[in-house]
């Protein structure tokens, strides 16, 4: 017996996960410390009410693991129980090695009584020693693909190539280029090797936790609603999330004029979000001591040069201006932490 079924980014945002064929639908949640996926919710809820077994995944970046394993937790919370979680390890996080895997999956075990599962591709299986992962019974959800020719309708094939650490794997992403009907683009199609009984194993806590407070990240960063058009003053990668090591999406030049929603200060840069055919994509506008350095505004703006003993407060009335007009003019929160040498926009 087994499942068909894909997941989702933002880059499917508009898809109905109610109208699309499958028996289940694994969601991107959260990536790092500092992105939430912006369709999870919609996607989840459309999933479980159609009846469809409901997965959630956080996309490993390079960091702490603990961190990160908790600010998932954080966003999934109400879906634990509920849902399988897992691990996608990946692109430059598969740099901090098998440990580094296992301290996050054990941290959210050891929090949920739920046993994540762990996604990779098949090249990566095979190069690390996962022993550890492996005797701690946490389950493989492996990727391989032949080429990247459409895929109508699901069409589940063996592995090309073997497993080395594990003797079987739990689920088999064995295309990114499928189509369905309900959806125009392509999509990632997963074969899940059981039933829906044994899918709940996944889901539901298998060992009794302490109860404990609910996780708060209130210091964490927040997006700060814009409307906006840039004009790039130089060359800007454009990623799919807000980090320097996220993948980038396409190399924009000085002159491009870019249209942005939201801003955020995290990382050590400001970021700003461009809605985009299927999802988003970020950019730095600038470091945090000059969050304007990569690009210009269509209308004048007057700076100022944070000095010592300054506070946003006291430019406000400086300027004859509100602290709510300086944060929505820097894409900042009023909670945010002034420097001296910082230049703010104050009209």
């Amino acid at each position: 017996m087994s499942l068909n079924g894909i997941d989702t980014s933002s880059y499917q945002t508009g898809l109905d996960a109610a109208d699309i064929a499958g028996d289940f639908v694994i969601v991107k949640a959260t990536e790092g410390t500092n992105y939430i996926n912006p369709v999870l919710s919609g996607h989840a809820k459309q999933t479980l009410a159609s009846g469809k077994k409901l997965g959630v995944y956080h996309f490993a970046s390079v960091g702490d693991a603990t961190k990160q394993a908790d600010y998932f937790l954080y966003k999934v919370g109400n879906y634990v129980g509920k849902s399988m979680l897992v691990l996608d390890y990946e692109a430059k996080a598969v740099s901090q090695g098998v440990e580094w895997a296992k301290t996050w999956l054990d941290h959210v075990y050891a929090k949920t009584g739920v046993r994540p599962i762990i996604y990779m591709g098949l090249a990566d299986e095979n190069r690390l020693d996962w022993s550890p992962v492996v005797k701690a019974n946490y389950g493989l959800w492996v990727a391989q693909y032949n080429n990247y020719n459409q895929v109508v309708g699901y069409k589940p094939r063996n592995l090309y190539g073997s497993l080395k650490h594990w003797k079987s794997a739990a689920m088999f992403q064995y295309t990114s280029a499928g189509r369905l009907a309900g959806w125009s683009g392509d999509l990632d199609f997963d074969v899940f090797y059981g039933d829906k009984s044994d899918w709940d194993k996944y889901a539901k806590a298998s060992k009794r936790v302490a109860a404990s407070k609910p996780a708060t990240n209130s210091s964490a960063p927040k997006w700060v609603k814009e409307s906006k058009t840039y004009t790039l003053k130089t060359a800007v990668k454009l990623r799919k999330s807000t980090s320097t090591s996220a993948d980038v999406i396409a190399t924009l030049k000085a002159g491009e004029t870019v249209k942005t929603d939201a801003a955020i200060i995290t990382g050590g840069y400001r970021w700003v979000r461009q809605l985009r055919s299927g999802g988003y994509g970020y950019l730095a506008t600038g470091p945090v001591g000059d969050t304007l350095a990569y690009v210009k505004t269509g209308v004048a703006h007057t700076s100022y040069t944070v000095v010592s003993g300054d506070s946003l407060w006291a430019i406000a009335q400086r300027y004859s201006t509100t602290v709510g007009n300086l944060c929505k003019l820097n894409g900042i929160t009023q909670n945010h932490v002034i420097h001296p040498g910082n230049k703010l926009m104050v009209k």
